[in-house]
């Protein structure tokens, strides 16, 4: 179906894999397109509950192709043609009304680290490095470097990282709190998908509300907030998971969720 991605569901999780190992996964107009692509029909696949993005080979993500920027003759326009299809899978993981997880090695530098922290979780292997990478080429940030940076980091910090290219390294990457998890390499997997199945077979409404205002949170005043949380929780408490929930709770037995 896909020539640079592998994609697979089982048990109403998506696992989206980019696949170009060679070149390290980096994002040129065909992976980044078919990511697009394959993130949207993640979004409305009602059979999908969770994704799971991961790299193939020694690496999540270098970046964007710095050989077909070279060799293009037009680079401002292969620049712009790229970026649209990188911020689109970065806005469709932002806004999927779904859990992602990042299943992160080896690297996430340049457009694969703000792809990392689009998404909702980061497990990462033992060793893994985070990195902007842009200005040590002389190029400006893209795929929502400068919208996640001051978000996750605090403004100075996301400066520094910016104007330096200085990478993370896991154990700095939980203490600031963006890494959620770090596990040896042969776990990564296995333990993404464990996490997967368990937000899988949770509330799906009320799991994608949730997430709906976590990230819409960052621009809201206060009572604003508080306005679009009375409008979600009344309208979660109207759905067959609330009862579901209650009757587990009052039964003192473990929910089973259905997505509705």
């Amino acid at each position: 179906m896909y020539k640079t991605l592998v994609f697979s569901k089982e048990d109403k999780v998506a696992t989206v894999i980019m696949n170009r190992p060679s070149a390290l996964n980096t994002l040129d107009l065909d992976l980044s397109s078919e990511l697009a692509d394959c993130l949207a029909k993640c979004a409305d696949d009602k059979e999908i509950k969770a994704v799971i993005l991961n790299g193939n080979g020694r690496v999540f993500c270098a970046g964007g192709d710095i050989n077909a920027m070279k060799n293009a003759t037009n680079r401002p326009y292969l620049l712009r043609q790229l970026t649209v299809y990188v911020h689109s899978a970065i806005a469709l993981i932002w806004r999927m009304p779904k859990p992602v997880i990042a299943a992160v090695h080896g690297v996430a530098a340049g457009a694969g680290f703000p792809l990392a922290l689009a998404c909702d979780l980061i497990i990462a292997a033992e060793g893994t490095k985070f990195g902007t990478a842009y200005l040590a080429i002389g190029l400006s940030p893209d795929g929502g470097t400068t919208f996640f940076l001051p978000r996750v980091f605090g403004l100075h910090l996301a400066k520094y990282l910016a104007f330096t290219s200085e990478m993370i390294d896991t154990t700095k990457g939980k203490e600031l709190g963006f890494v959620n998890q770090v596990v040896k390499q042969e776990e990564l997997m296995p333990e993404t998908k464990k996490i997967a199945a368990r937000l899988a077979s949770g509330p799906t409404l009320a799991i994608a509300r949730t997430k709906e205002l976590l990230n819409d949170s960052l621009n809201q005043v206060l009572e604003a907030q508080m306005q679009a949380e009375q409008d979600n929780i009344a309208f979660t408490s109207g759905t067959g998971d609330f009862d579901e929930g209650i009757n587990a709770f009052l039964g003192k037995r473990k929910a089973s969720f259905k997505g509705q």
